[in-house]
């Protein structure tokens, strides 16, 4: 589901924008584009015919391109069996692009341009960068690639881009991501595929792709899978849904919704719920443990997390880590990304920091992070040690417009009982089975309205049971403009799951399970939730399927 107060990243970079990717898809900084190549000396090397023809194509794509007369071209220092081609600038070292080919055939590798050779400020449609988008790959990787991959996904826009503060990747650059297509089915859990990358206007900074090899993986026969409503029957059960409230739903109006918790990975010839790396059934089918979801009552203080300065950040973190920034943490970092404020402290070495995020207009904390090293307790936390510990640290803080909350409780991760295949690969390598817990319990406060969870006003947090510490804390709190209705639903839980699996949409793909970095040996056939409407839910007051916003 959606947050409103967004949780970022201190150093948000683009290559964030495309998990998965070694960053080749991006549109690279001037940085990257050497001003002068001390082993680049004007060399003997030439380019292969087929590499000739896609220059002449960059060129007429961006004519901008042949303002770039410095060329030289080099074997790549990282792989011989590379040709780079360095396009520079002679009035700018801040204009430059690069473009690496196969050696022997001349196809394009990947080709990374600097913003600063467009003028920026142009906004074009989403239409226009798809339809030049297209254009670049068809003219500079060839039919047959395109011929592998599937529809575009074009990243989201940022309203109102300012081109005079382009601060933030994501105001900066478009991407368009075409997934590998394998018997007419796309590939989760690789992000293989090819990547576009331009900037507002529509002006083509980069092209890359890596498609599979697939020469020795058994892949499935797609009609091998259950069909939609048999999966959708089997497995959307009422026991799966939650009835409860939202303050903003539809057209931000409160509400009363049906929702599912998880974006599930469902194993499209068994029904199960799967691992969504590992690609092993999950205990309890992934269901959530009633003993885990537990109403409460807390004595809220309301104390205010606002912060509009440095010293008041220091406030804030000393109330929530118990922590002197200014004794442990002397270096000191701010920066805005994409509507929030980040101020973060760290020690001289970079080895350990704490961190908040702030909205940039009102000054409300949205999340904070400390990573430190800590004495270890003589006995890890239990469960209700740790729960105890939650609500103490969350006690002082949360709003005072409810005493009665639920909590839901999330155990430490347990590794899920290996496959024959993973084990084969440990007993090759002469390891033993990996740890099975990471050491935290997650806790989810949401407050509660005439004893129903509301969904978008929570507190979230991570607490390390071998320390005791609190390390991970989101805040979602949006303000009450009066109070919420009382709502009564129209359906019950077992009609809203007869609405479910009759109207939901699901999506057949392949996935491709890894572990320690390995892929499996073959693929798996999955059904997962169609999010291209957004995310779905049963309006609980109409008795229809509805589609909310969702942000991954």
């Amino acid at each position: 589901m959606k947050r409103n107060g967004k949780r970022t990243a201190i150093a948000l970079t683009i290559a964030m924008m495309l998990p998965g990717t070694s960053g080749t898809a991006l549109a690279a900084s001037p940085e990257i584009h050497p001003s002068h190549i001390a082993s680049a000396t004007k060399s003997e090397e030439k380019l292969p015919e087929r590499a000739t023809q896609i220059v002449a194509a960059l060129e007429k794509l961006e004519p901008a391109l042949k303002t770039l007369t410095k060329r030289t071209i080099v074997k790549s220092e990282m792989d011989e069996k590379l040709l780079n081609l360095y396009l520079e600038s002679p009035e700018s070292n801040d204009m430059g692009a690069t473009v690496v080919f196969d050696s022997k055939t001349g196809e394009l590798f990947t080709y990374n341009a600097s913003l600063y050779i467009w003028k920026q400020g142009e906004i074009a449609t989403d239409e226009v960068i798809l339809q030049r988008a297209e254009k670049a790959v068809l003219e500079l990787l060839g039919a047959d690639k395109r011929k592998q991959a599937g529809s575009p996904q074009l990243s989201k826009a940022v309203e109102e881009v300012d081109p005079e503060e382009l601060t933030d990747p994501l105001a900066i650059y478009r991407t368009i991501y075409y997934p590998v297509v394998l018997n007419g089915l796309e590939i989760l859990g690789n992000r293989t595929g090819i990547y576009v990358t331009t900037d507002y206007a529509g002006h083509i900074l980069g092209v890359s792709t890596e498609l599979l090899d697939l020469k020795e993986t058994k892949v499935p026969d797609p009609k091998t899978a259950l069909t939609p409503e048999a999966v959708k029957k089997q497995f959307f059960t009422p026991d799966r849904l939650e009835l409860g409230y939202v303050l903003e739903g539809k057209d931000a109006k409160p509400g009363m919704q049906y929702l599912w918790m998880n974006n599930a990975y469902i194993d499209a010839v068994t029904g199960k719920q799967i691992d969504f790396t590992h690609g092993t059934e999950l205990a309890g089918n992934g269901k959530r443990n009633p003993d885990n979801l537990k109403n409460i009552t807390l004595s809220p203080k309301g104390e205010p997390l606002i912060v509009k300065s440095r010293a008041d950040g220091e406030k804030v973190v000393a109330g929530l880590f118990d922590v002197d920034t200014k004794v442990m943490f002397p270096e000191y970092y701010t920066g805005e990304v994409d509507g929030e404020i980040i101020h973060s402290w760290s020690d001289e070495f970079g080895y350990e920091d704490v961190s908040i995020s702030v909205d940039a207009s009102t000054g409300a904390v949205t999340s904070a992070d400390i990573f430190m090293e800590t004495k270890s307790l003589p006995v890890p936390l239990s469960k209700e040690e740790a729960l105890k510990k939650a609500i103490s640290f969350i006690e002082p803080y949360a709003a005072k417009s409810s005493t009665e909350w639920q909590v839901e409780i999330f155990d430490p991760y347990k590794q899920p009982k290996l496959a024959d295949w993973m084990i084969e690969l440990n007993e090759g390598e002469g390891e033993e089975e990996e740890d099975t817990g990471t050491g935290t319990y997650t806790f989810i406060f949401y407050e509660l309205h005439d004893g129903l969870p509301v969904f978008d006003r929570y507190y979230w947090m991570k607490v390390d049971i071998e320390s005791g510490q609190v390390f991970t804390f989101i805040v979602n709190m949006p303000e009450k403009e009066g109070t919420l209705p009382i709502l009564k639903p129209s359906v019950t839980e077992q009609q809203a799951a007869e609405i479910v699996a009759k109207n939901l949409p699901v999506k057949l793909s392949y996935f491709w399970p890894t572990y320690k970095g390995k892929q499996a040996p073959f693929l798996t056939l999955v059904y997962t939730v169609d999010k291209s409407k957004s995310w779905p839910y049963v309006d609980a007051v109409k008795g229809t399927l509805e589609w909310g916003e969702y942000e991954e």
